[in-house]
């Protein structure tokens, strides 16, 4: 019986030594970042906040002392994230190892600098070539805003000037992209570009990729995007089954006979807010004539839920909580928010809206009232 006893006691401490060594061995396959940085200009105290821009989340923050601040975390892939701080932002690459970042706090995205992994080497090289066109849109820009001009020609001049920047811009972010398809940061430009990409190139640059991305939801989205059909205007709708806000089911296709305003948007799209805000005024003009669905693409369920009260929702209300690399908004070939449909009785799209403006109210509620 004291064998038997004993016996079990090494076979647990045995197990026991194995999942300590486990655990351990885990620990030392996954490690965390760290973030050491500086900010010339904040004040003791200010707010460091790093953001995951895809998984619309805070990572971590700190407090400024003397412009030092450190930032901890970890990743599990590398990540595109915005550091903030009093209103100013940069976009960094973060990944599990030791990272540097320092900046004046004036204009931060156009003036800092950072070291980190292979994929902040990238952004860094990317940052070069695009700094002195983004430099001067971003003058020509607030020359603009700012009416700082004295005649007509002078604000054509500046027109033209912020025109050519951003498209020149646009263009070796894209193409860089292209290069650079087989790390994280390239996949993201050319998923995020993707409308300005022929099909057959998407298709091919997917095909390019390393295993390890082809993994990604972003390269998931991406294939759909290439091989299957995108909801257009003039064709039937692309129905789906999802759940709403309540948690209850929610099948597009079943609100059929009546006009359909589906619009995809998030809480963190201020034209997205302000439309939703709009239509809420005039909700009980339209309702017996046209159902109204709001797609979210936030990750943040309490947020959704917080938005949709503050922004007076009381229509339909849905997400696949799948983010911006959901099957759905991929098939409706949605880039940019808000992105809006509207559907007649009989489910054929007949209006696409990219943006929000207050003229495509006006248009919904002519075409919705006029066919009554």
């Amino acid at each position: 019986m004291n064998n038997s006893i004993k016996s079990l006691r090494q076979v647990l401490l045995c197990m026991l030594m194995l999942i300590c060594a486990s655990i351990h061995a885990q620990d030392r396959s996954a490690p965390g970042f760290v973030l050491t940085g500086n900010i010339s200009g904040a004040q003791d105290g200010a707010r460091v906040v790093l953001v995951d821009i895809e998984g619309q989340k805070i990572i971590d923050s700190a407090l400024t002392q003397n412009g030092a601040f450190t930032l901890k975390g970890h990743v599990t892939e590398p990540t595109g994230c915005w550091i903030q701080c009093a209103g100013e932002y940069a976009i960094v690459q973060v990944e599990n190892v030791a990272m540097t970042f320092k900046s004046p706090l004036k204009a931060m995205k156009l003036n800092y600098t950072a070291q980190g992994g292979r994929e902040q080497s990238l952004q860094n090289e990317l940052n070069n070539l695009q700094r002195s066109y983004e430099s001067t849109y971003t003058s020509a820009l607030d020359s603009l805003n700012n009416k700082l001009y004295g005649s007509k020609e002078e604000r054509a001049r500046l027109i033209k000037i912020f025109n050519e920047a951003q498209d020149t811009y646009s263009d070796i972010y894209v193409a860089f992209g292209r290069r650079h398809i087989d790390s994280y940061l390239g996949l993201d430009i050319v998923y995020r570009n993707r409308k300005l990409i022929s099909k057959d190139s998407v298709m091919l640059l997917y095909n390019n990729l390393p295993e390890t991305l082809k993994k990604t939801a972003k390269a998931n989205a991406l294939k759909i995007y290439a091989s299957e059909r995108l909801a257009q205007i003039g064709e039937q709708f692309t129905d789906f089954e999802v759940r709403s806000i309540q948690g209850e089911p929610f099948k597009l296709s079943d609100l059929k006979g009546k006009y359909i305003y589906l619009a995809f948007g998030s809480l963190y799209c201020g034209p997205c807010r302000k439309e939703n805000k709009e239509i809420a005024k005039i909700y009980g003009t339209l309702r017996k004539q046209m159902n109204i669905v709001n797609f979210s693409l936030d990750l943040n369920r309490n947020d959704w839920e917080a938005a949709a009260r503050e922004d007076g929702i009381v229509w339909y209300n849905v997400s696949d909580m799948m983010g911006t690399t959901g099957k759905i908004k991929t098939l409706y070939d949605v880039q940019g928010m808000p992105t809006s449909f509207l559907i007649d009785p009989k489910g054929v799209i007949i209006e696409r809206f990219d943006g929000y403006q207050e003229e495509n109210i006006k248009k919904i509620t002519s075409i919705v009232l006029k066919k009554e």
